[in-house]
């Protein structure tokens, strides 16, 4: 058994404050003389002395309660059947010549070893020589498609990454299981803002955008983000809220099921509709693009991580500066498991116990109150 919050076992030591309590009521008195404490009997006068035998359930079941107390705060993970579990140990690589070059022992021992071992992209090519590095892959755009498709509660997934602002710029890194990332810094000098003359970089008057929500208000806030760019930066958008028959769409913002998909055009899609299949120019995002769900439109980013979308998808700044660790761990988190439901469980079961002990406690002190009342 590990726990989530262990300093509150401090709390344990809280248990002698019903004992010293027990044993402070349990002091002598200082006699008084009164007339007529001759009439009472001494059978009542010597139940009041000493150690009262009575109230010793009593000081346990209390000293029980600052117990379960305790272990409720410190939130206790049951792992007692999952320490001879072997995990099966995954490697995904970012297909570049420095992170290769960087990380080659533990790549060639992976291998060694027949653990699993691929590149980051839409196919998910298994690596047999760490040599042979994708042509024309090298960013990691398809890292949540990835994971989906082959990491899993079971897994522990080793990630090998170059540690740049193309990592921030997607919106959520999830893994289930256990992971651990390999990164090296690119420490080249980034350049001015790339989006400045998007259109003439990429050759196009007009970005064709199809945007198609279910919810109005979501539609409106990616209208909102796309007419940002397009004022700050010159960015000429063709954008249509229904489909053309004759357009051809470069970007499709949607949330609908996709019956036909075209391989020239990116769709953003929430997870659910990505599912655990790699596909082609999908991104896939964690949660909707709504005011009232969406951190990214609730901090004013919408129109940031739209413009880093466009950069990575046309890679127009490879030259990015490397993260501090904090934000580069800030861009992935452990997706909820199976595993934390023992421990859910395990958790409401102690808190059950707690609340039985608690009117346990209550019912035992009136009850002896009442006793001692009618002594």
């Amino acid at each position: 058994m590990s726990f989530l919050n262990p300093y509150m076992l401090w709390g344990i030591l809280a248990v002698a404050l019903p004992v010293a309590i027990h044993f402070w009521y349990q002091k002598k008195g200082k006699p008084i003389a009164w007339a007529a404490s001759q009439w009472l009997a001494d059978k009542t006068s010597l139940q009041h002395r000493g150690i009262r035998l009575d109230e010793i359930p009593l000081l346990l079941i209390r000293c029980l309660l600052v117990v379960l107390l305790a272990m409720l705060l410190s939130k206790p993970v049951i792992d007692w059947f999952q320490k001879d579990v072997q995990k099966e140990v995954i490697h995904l690589v970012q297909p570049d010549a420095r992170v290769v070059s960087n990380f080659r022992f533990e790549l060639e021992n992976a291998l060694q070893k027949k653990q699993k071992v691929v590149w980051i992209g839409p196919d998910l090519q298994p690596i047999m020589l760490v040599n042979s590095i994708p042509e024309g892959e090298g960013g990691v755009s398809n890292i949540q498609q990835n994971i989906n498709s082959i990491a899993h509660k079971g897994t522990h997934l080793n990630l090998y990454l170059i540690n740049n602002e193309a990592l921030s710029k997607l919106p959520g890194i999830s893994i289930p299981g256990s992971y651990r990332l390999h990164s090296i810094k690119d420490s080249v000098r980034k350049i001015e803002n790339p989006l400045i003359g998007l259109n003439q970089k990429i050759g196009k008057e007009r970005i064709a955008i199809l945007i198609d929500y279910q919810h109005a208000d979501e539609s409106r806030t990616v209208h909102a983000g796309l007419e940002a760019l397009s004022d700050v930066f010159g960015i000429q958008f063709n954008i249509d809220f229904k489909t053309g028959s004759q357009t051809q769409y470069d970007w499709i913002f949607t949330d609908n099921p996709a019956i036909k998909r075209n391989e020239q055009t990116v769709y953003v899609v929430p997870e659910r509709l990505a599912g655990h299949d790699v596909i082609k120019n999908t991104i896939a995002i964690s949660d909707s693009l709504r005011l009232a769900t969406s951190n990214i439109v609730q901090n004013g980013r919408l129109p940031e991580w739209l413009g880093e979308m466009f950069i990575s998808h046309y890679e127009l700044d490879n030259n990015d500066t490397p993260l501090s660790q904090r934000q580069l761990s800030a861009c992935f988190q452990a997706s909820p498991s199976q595993e934390t439901q023992p421990s859910e469980g395990f958790r409401q079961w102690l808190l059950l116990l707690f609340v039985l002990t608690l009117l346990l406690e209550r019912w035992i002190s009136l009850r002896q109150n009442t006793i001692r009342k009618y002594a």
